[in-house]
């Protein structure tokens, strides 16, 4: 019998667990609900308390009974959100202004409730619409400059709520801030001591179930002071609600009747509010969700969560009951209280709808005043962090653009969430992000620009060509480029052509940090190039590596069909264009080479005789790097390159490139050390070896002839390192 029974008692203490998790989770953040439904319903005055409760229940309970059964999160929690229920608000207080759906009567307060159910029902169907195309996921790319400013106007839009009932007055008692007095200073006393108590607790032990404890609290010393003084106004309790539950029968029977009272003119504020619950809905559950998996190392699917949700609010809203959203204070509260799955919060649910059906004494004794401290510090937290992270930054001096325009969009939106309302808030706040990207991606497209003086190309040239070229290289402008090359940046980079100097004559685009090309930004090149070649200015394209995307997308679209692998060497085709085309080769003779510059007739013929000639076909190695060093190159025909290691890609870096009458490998050879990097002949090149050993040998025996050798050795090799340094330290910036 024991194989038998041990798991069943292990699978029972494990369900006790999660049911006793629940119940401890749930009425942790009782006061969630049930403010949020006083606050949902406060325009109907006298019935608030009956109808709030009502809905706060049937959305906490039997919605989350539903979402437990279908969802398959770590904890598939739900409940009212403060954004949809705020939402609903809305529409209740527009319904509430029509003389034929007065609150003051109870067909009016029945239409009023069916309206707003139907608005619940329908925002389900759209959920579950969306999640069946598949929509669900696009949630997740809300801008979060519109999220944070959101979720600001909501915290905002609570702790507003909150007023009249930490000032001691009743649900629906307010119709305004100017009604606000008078004022009962025993209750903002019983409000901000409950308030302080759940911020101190919820600190100092964040994994107890604080709410809880500030709910019970606050209660007990209500009561107490209510004994002790009687004569002290401590604000309104909920109350006994009178009249049985509203269980919305009548209206859906009227409803079914097609009555013109109920219907009429109201199907569009309706189908607006249920599009805006659907959209706000997805969008809380899926950004609820998605903080749930990161405590739980989980990942749920965001069409199944929101297909569960979307059927959930079908059954609330027939019901009567607020709109249901994936709850996370509530799934963290379970999960804080040790409870885990569907079975916790299933048995939480319950509880709750036990608590309403038969626990009338104990929330008819709950102090509104408590439950609006407790609300106002959920409202705190409910500010968006990242909107934080802003105004730190702004706090400690920071004054960038990009943190200004953030903190715009988020503040504007805040209060277009305050002000107007849910739906145009995220509407604009929507388009501005757009505006805004735009304007980034205007602004930063052209991230540097210069001219070959200062950046000139790694090609080391002899001594008067060099010379040559530095009168030449202003007419040399470099872009570069760097973001989107699409149609919102476009326009920009052909105004920014138009402000190039008289005396340019080849303008080099660095493509490499672009990010992507679109038609219109492949369009707008060639634009360019047409244009700039009416001016006699030539367009060299470069940056952009065979067979990636920015290429394809040039060559799809018919732009810059040629383009070269990188600036250093863009550079170098315009530099050679200024020189008349010089091509990337040429001779010289010996006797003119670098090496042996200042040396008369015997001894060029001496040092002549020991050069050794080598002739290298185009892209043959000379040296790779890493070989050993025993010899310096003379080059008096063709071109070579000394270049990287070649990555995995088989990428190389090109470090400098040798013109005729230049030497190179003499680092190496002096130092004793490896070659530092390869060698490779840009075309057919003829080369001259001068050994170590031949130049030990020569001073020994000629030491007057050596000193010259290496005096050349010594300005050739400061001339060299001092322009490659500077094309290397600008290609950096």
């Amino acid at each position: 019998m024991a194989p038998t029974t041990e798991p069943a008692r292990l699978d029972l203490a494990a369900w006790i667990n999660d049911q006793a998790a629940g119940a401890v989770g749930s009425l942790s953040v009782l006061a969630v609900p049930v403010t949020l439904g006083l606050i949902a319903f406060t325009s109907l005055g006298s019935a608030t308390t009956g109808v709030g409760l009502h809905a706060a229940f049937v959305c906490a309970a039997l919605g989350g009974f539903v979402y437990g059964l279908l969802g398959r999160t770590v904890v598939p929690a739900a409940g009212p959100s403060s954004a949809t229920a705020l939402t609903l608000a809305g529409l209740a207080a527009q319904l509430a202004a029509e003389p034929a759906l007065s609150p003051a009567t109870p067909d009016g307060v029945l239409g009023i409730v069916a309206l707003c159910g139907v608005a619940v029902m329908l925002a389900g169907a759209l959920q579950m619409l969306l999640a069946l195309l598949g929509i669900a996921r696009l949630a997740r790319f809300v801008p979060q400059p519109v999220l944070g400013g959101f979720m600001n106007g909501v915290a905002f839009l609570i702790l507003l709520a909150q007023l009249p009932l930490l000032l001691g007055h009743a649900p629906g008692a307010v119709a305004g801030l100017h009604e606000l007095a008078p004022v009962h200073p025993g209750a903002v006393a019983l409000g901000l001591a409950t308030a302080g108590l759940l911020w101190f607790s919820s600190r100092r032990w964040p994994r107890a179930p604080t709410m809880l404890l500030a709910l019970l609290v606050g209660t007990l010393v209500d009561a107490a002071l209510r004994g002790a003084l009687p004569q002290l106004a401590l604000g309104a309790r909920i109350g006994t609600v009178a009249g049985e539950p509203l269980w919305p029968w009548a209206m859906l029977s009227r409803l079914a009747a097609g009555d013109p009272t109920l219907w009429g003119t109201h199907l569009p504020v309706l189908a607006a509010t249920a599009l805006l619950l659907a959209v706000i809905g997805a969008l809380e559950t899926a950004l609820n969700n998605l903080a749930l998996d990161q405590v739980g190392a989980t990942r749920h699917d965001p069409q199944r969560e929101l297909l569960a949700i979307g059927a959930t609010n079908l059954v609330v809203g027939a019901l009567g009951g607020l709109p249901v959203v994936a709850l996370r204070a509530r799934a963290m509260a379970i999960l804080q209280a040790g409870g885990r799955g569907r079975s916790a919060a299933v048995g939480s649910s319950v509880v709750l709808g036990g608590l309403y059906l038969f626990g009338e004494p104990v929330l008819a004794v709950l102090p509104l005043p408590v439950l609006a401290g407790i609300m106002a510090v959920i409202a705190l937290t409910l500010i968006d962090r990242w909107t934080r992270t802003l105004l730190a930054q702004w706090w400690a001096g920071e004054r960038s653009r990009e943190l200004l325009l953030g903190l715009g969009v988020v503040a504007l939106v805040g209060l277009i969430t305050v002000f107007q309302g849910f739906g145009a808030a995220v509407a604009l706040g929507t388009l501005l992000s757009i505006l805004v990207f735009f304007t980034r991606m205007n602004r930063s497209l052209v991230r540097q620009r210069c001219t070959a003086a200062a950046r000139p190309s790694r090609r080391i040239y002899p001594g008067p060509v060099e010379a040559r070229l530095r009168g030449l290289r202003e007419g040399i402008t470099i872009f570069e480029l760097e973001g989107a090359l699409f149609f919102g940046s476009g326009e920009r980079l052909l105004a920014e052509a138009e402000t190039l100097p008289a005396n340019c004559r080849c303008l080099v685009l660095d493509l490499r940090r672009v990010s992507t090309i679109d038609e219109t930004g492949a369009m707008a090149l060639q634009q360019l190039a047409v244009r700039l070649r009416r001016q006699g200015v030539e367009l060299l394209p470069a940056g952009v590596a065979a067979g990636s995307p920015q290429a394809e997308a040039l060559r799809a679209f018919g732009s810059l069909a040629a383009a070269w692998p990188d600036v250093d060497r863009a550079v170098e085709a315009a530099e050679r264009r200024l020189l008349g085309d010089m091509p990337a080769g040429g001779s010289v003779l010996l006797s003119d080479c670098s090496l042996l510059q200042g040396l008369d007739g015997a001894q060029r013929a001496a040092v002549a005789a020991l050069l050794q000639p080598r002739t290298l076909a185009a892209g043959e190695s000379l040296f790779a790097e890493g070989d050993a060093a025993d010899c310096l190159y003379v080059l008096t025909r063709g071109s070579v390159s000394v270049i990287s290691r070649a990555d995995a890609q088989g990428r190389t870096q090109r470090y400098l490139s040798i013109s005729p009458g230049m030497m190179f490998g003499e680092t190496a050879m002096l130092d004793g050390g490896g070659r530092s990097a390869s060698v490779v002949a840009d075309v057919d090149a003829s080369v001259f070896a001068l050994t170590q050993a031949d130049l030990d040998r020569l001073t020994r025996l000629h030491p007057e002839l050596a000193a010259r050798l290496y005096r050349n050795i010594a300005v050739h090799l400061s001339e060299r390192l001092r322009s490659a340094a500077a094309a290397w330290n600008a290609s950096l910036r």
